[in-house]
């Protein structure tokens, strides 16, 4: 028997919506099989398990879905760091993902898990990265603060995604906008 061929990145797409509004916990490998339309064999044979179907989604989230670009954007630090961290609050017009980062929600659903623990600390190391190239490149930072700004800016991205679920959007973004403020007023001092 010939395993079916399938889109790939189709697939995970609709996993990550599925495992966003049923939890990867409360999702079943037959849910997976009737929402994707592909077989077990073929499931296991690409991705292993269940498991690796996560990291597939979510490696993929990071690819198409985290707003990397605006780290890039010519604007001032300050409106280039609102613009990213309140990205995640609006609703997209490109996707059917609900508010809010994947990442963050599965990373709190299955926090106790040693491959999530893996997969989050490296994509932390990841955003940390991406803020201290955009630290050096936007502030008058030293090195030392570079870092120890880059390390406050990953920490408020944790904070900022938690952030969504207790408050409304309009509270979200005026706590992300106060926060940047007092960050961006210390890159002077």
């Amino acid at each position: 028997m010939r395993p079916k061929e399938f889109n790939r990145n189709g697939m995970l797409e609709k996993c990550i919506v599925l495992f966003w509004k049923e939890g990867y916990n409360g999702t079943g490998i037959q849910k997976i099989v009737d929402t994707t339309k592909v077989n077990r064999y073929s499931l296991y044979d690409e991705f292993g398990n269940k498991n690796g179907i996560l990291i597939a989604s979510l490696e993929l989230y990071i690819d198409r879905h985290i707003p990397w670009e605006l780290l890039a954007k010519p604007d001032s630090l300050e409106e280039i760091l609102f613009e990213f961290y309140s990205s995640f609050f609006r609703p997209s017009k490109n996707n059917k993902h609900p508010i809010g980062c994947y990442i963050s929600t599965m990373a709190l659903e299955l926090r106790e898990t040693d491959v999530m623990q893996v997969f989050f600390n490296s994509y932390l190391d990841i955003l940390k990265n991406k803020f201290t190239q955009l630290l050096q490149i936007k502030s008058n930072f030293n090195k030392s603060k570079v870092a120890l700004f880059a390390e406050q800016l990953t920490m408020f991205y944790c904070i900022s995604m938690g952030m969504y679920i207790i408050f409304s959007q309009q509270e979200t973004e005026k706590y992300i906008q106060d926060n940047i403020n007092l960050i961006t007023k210390c890159q002077s001092k």
